[in-house]
């Protein structure tokens, strides 16, 4: 197994901050993006079994690829990498490890859990559960404004305010807001990375 696959094995199958950030911020774009995804490959794996038990290796390539694809615009780094090393053997010529497939295929069962708790907070109207699960990249962007002093720390606030607010909790949202109203951007990192 590739240093790759076992970095990803430790890892969330998804990374949620990343995954908006490739959508320009848009969060809700990214959840529709993951809801396509679980729409499109439920049961993708079985595609490629399929195709090498048929010894159609052209079309084994061409799932593996479109995979590959697919997980790296959702920030799936454990599935990616997966296909990446199925990929190299059907690209060689060869039929795919065995032991390779089922890899792949548990980090896909990983991804779609992942995307199911997700789409469960959403649709359960738990609204703050699903912005919770995203505001990881908003408090990044956050973190980043205020270490160099800019302004635009408040921007960030004001569109994720009940993101924050769930992550933050009432009492550290305020004293954020409090410390970032009179630029005390210093302050209001030493609140942000209270515990």
């Amino acid at each position: 197994m590739s240093a790759d696959l076992v970095a990803a094995a430790d890892a969330p199958a998804l990374d949620i901050a990343a995954g908006v950030e490739r959508m320009m911020g848009d969060a809700a774009m990214y959840l529709r993006i993951l809801a396509r995804f679980r729409s499109d490959y439920t049961g993708y794996v079985a595609r490629l079994r399929t195709a090498l038990a048929g010894g159609d290796l052209t079309l084994a390539h061409r799932v593996v690829h479109t995979l590959k694809g697919a997980a790296a615009m959702i920030e799936a780094r454990g599935l990616r990498a997966a296909a990446v090393e199925v990929e190299q053997q059907l690209r060689g010529g060869a039929h795919a490890n065995a032991h390779l497939v089922d890899r792949m295929e548990a980090e896909l069962a990983r991804v779609m859990a992942q995307v199911d708790s997700l789409m469960a907070a959403q649709s359960a109207g738990d609204t703050a559960g699903a912005q919770a699960m995203l505001a990881e990249r908003d408090l990044r962007r956050l973190r980043a404004l205020l270490d160099v002093g800019d302004s635009g720390a408040q921007n960030v606030i004001a569109e994720n305010r009940s993101a924050l607010r769930t992550r933050l909790g009432a009492a550290r949202m305020a004293e954020l807001e409090k410390a970032v109203a009179a630029f005390d951007y210093e302050r209001a990192l030493g609140v942000l990375d209270a515990q």
